[in-house]
């Protein structure tokens, strides 16, 4: 679980429209290869638009590989990249499936020999379409607007805190 940071995007008129920071559930299952390890990475936030009724959700679904290096008997850290594709069920596109890919990195504490506490960093890029384009409801409820996203790349940040359980 933890905490997503957005990036803003632009409307056709270059207003800049806001995605809230959320809360986030995210679960990796990961297997050990030579010095790291590769697995799959799901992550689903709920996001609401600044000033544009109606929320969505991002649900990132990505392929993963990490090096880890033992820092010392208690502490590992990892860096890794994922690359994958991201759910976007959003009324401000109207693309529901983008192209994603991040960076990662974090380090683990051994509570004992099969579970470790895991604090993690994530930048996650979402490609978004230029000619995307989208009709919402203004937030007073009688109006509608039009966006046409004008961003070619959607970004976040991850905050993460987890267990992990090695079997």
């Amino acid at each position: 679980m933890g905490y997503a940071f957005t990036s803003n995007i632009t409307d056709e008129n270059g207003n800049a429209i806001r995605i809230e920071d959320d809360p986030h559930i995210a679960f990796s299952l990961d297997t050990d290869m030579g010095a790291g390890r590769i697995g799959l990475f799901i992550s689903h936030q709920p996001n609401e638009a600044e000033n544009i009724q109606g929320d969505g959700s991002f649900t990132y679904f990505q392929f993963q590989s990490s090096l880890r290096f033992d820092v010392n008997p208690s502490f590992d850290s990892f860096f890794g990249a994922s690359v994958g594709t991201t759910i976007s069920e959003s009324d401000w596109t109207s693309n529901d499936l983008l192209f994603s890919g991040g960076f990662f990195g974090g380090a683990e504490y051994k509570i004992n020999s099969n579970t470790k506490l895991v604090l993690e960093a994530r930048w996650l890029a979402n490609l978004i379409d230029s000619n995307t384009n989208a009709i919402c409801t203004l937030p007073t409820g009688d109006e509608t607007c039009r966006i046409k996203i004008e961003s070619d790349w959607i970004s976040q940040l991850q905050t993460n805190i987890g267990i992990t359980y090695s079997f």
